[in-house]
Order: C-alpha cells, then sequence, then structure tokens
C-alpha cells in the first residue's frame, strides 16, 4: 500500500510537502503523529519532555510563562483545549490549505528568486491566519467537554496523595506527582503556611487554588489524623 508513495507519479507531490511553505506543516504533522503514536501505545515515558524545576529556578518565572502562552492562546481562542490538541488541529489543516494552495497556485508563482520567496510567504502567512480561525471554530464544540472533564479531575484530585518531585514544596513553590492509574500527572503545589516538604514525601491535595492553577497541600501524617 506504501509502495504508491514511492512511485514516480508522486514525485510533485513529494515535491510540493516538502517545499516551503508546507514544509513546515509537514514537519509539525510528522510530529503530531508521532506524539500521539508514543501517547497511544505507551512506548516511552511522556514525562521526559517535562522541565525540572529543581534548583534555583524560581517558580514564579515558570508561572508567569504559562500564563504568557495562556494568555496568546486566549486571543486567538485557542484556549479550554489541550495544547496538543491544538497544535495537531493546526497541523492538520494547515498542511491542507498550504498544499492545496501551493499545488492549484503553483503556476502563478513567479520563478525568480525574491519574487518566489515573497509569493511563498504572502500564501504562508494567509494559510497560518486561516488555519487559526477555522482551528479556533473546530474546538469551539470540544471545549465545553474538556471543562467538563477539568471539573470532574478536579473533584478526584482533591483527596488524593502527591509524591513531591520538585527540590522543596513550601509556600511559594513545588511540583508533585499524582499516580492516576495509568500516566501520572504533574501538579503545581503549595504547602500551607510555614511547612515545607522535600523531594520523595507523600503529601494529600486539600484544596485547589484555580486562578493560579495549583494546589494546596498537606503532610499525609496530618491528613490521616
Amino acid at each position: 500500500m506504501f509502495a504508491i508513495f514511492l512511485h514516480e507519479s508522486m514525485n510533485p507531490f513529494h515535491q510540493t510537502v516538502t517545499s516551503f511553505p508546507t514544509v513546515i506543516y509537514t514537519i509539525l504533522l510528522i510530529i503530531c503523529s508521532l506524539y500521539w503514536i508514543v501517547a497511544v501505545l505507551g512506548l516511552v515515558d511522556l514525562e521526559i519532555l517535562d522541565l525540572d524545576m529543581d534548583g534555583d529556578i524560581d517558580a514564579a518565572d515558570s508561572v508567569a510563562a504559562q500564563n504568557g502562552i495562556a494568555g496568546v492562546l486566549l486571543k486567538l481562542g485557542l484556549n479550554g483545549v489541550p495544547l496538543t490538541i491544538v497544535l495537531t488541529i493546526i497541523a492538520i489543516i494547515g498542511w491542507i490549505l498550504c498544499y492545496y494552495a501551493i499545488y492549484f497556485g503553483g503556476a502563478l508563482i513567479p520563478d525568480f528568486g525574491l519574487l518566489e520567496l515573497a509569493y511563498e510567504l504572502v500564501i504562508f502567512v494567509a494559510v497560518t491566519y486561516l488555519t487559526i480561525l477555522l482551528t479556533a471554530q473546530v474546538i469551539k464544540p470540544i471545549r465545553t467537554l474538556f471543562q467538563k472533564l477539568e471539573r470532574d479531575e478536579t473533584k478526584h484530585i482533591v483527596g488524593q496523595v502527591i509524591v513531591v518531585r520538585s527540590g522543596v514544596v513550601n509556600k511559594d513553590r513545588g511540583e508533585g506527582l499524582m499516580n492516576d492509574g495509568g500516566a501520572s500527572l504533574l501538579l503545581q503545589i503549595r504547602s500551607t503556611g510555614k511547612q515545607e516538604f522535600v523531594k520523595g514525601d507523600e503529601v494529600v491535595v486539600i484544596e485547589q487554588n484555580k486562578e493560579r492553577n495549583l494546589f494546596r497541600v498537606i503532610a499525609k501524617s496530618e491528613f490521616s489524623d
């Protein structure tokens, strides 16, 4: 079945998907496809992609960066859905639009260095803009579903045991892992008062701070009492 992709008749296809600007979306589509294959088959632990907050990194910097990304997604109407799904939809829509824009508009592309590059840049910008608009419309129907799942997940997390992952957990910073029966869930956690915990300690979630997207925890022994 895959032999057809190696046939000489597919050369125009290969040339289009591997040339600018389509190649940008081709690479993104390949990355997204590999991600979902790995996620479905569980071939590797996806937590290896997480940045370790141990050391001298201030957790506030991480929160600020996350808020910055979240702010951009909110302005573009791409919020409320996991980033991996958003990127996958962008990759699919962008690849289709870019491929056919180049395929049908190939005859219009001037065969002159700078003019050809300028034309391709215009297509890339136009396709990217249209892709974002279409992606925002596609995720609207499923945003409500994920909001419901998030509420259910919050109810599930409160009262659960978390293993401290960062070097320290205090009222200002800290991370922990919750084993939910599948892949572990990485959470931003904070202690109450002047309590401090170290890597490997077991704590229990007692409440969520929705504004800062973090969870308050206490010692497991304290919760048991």
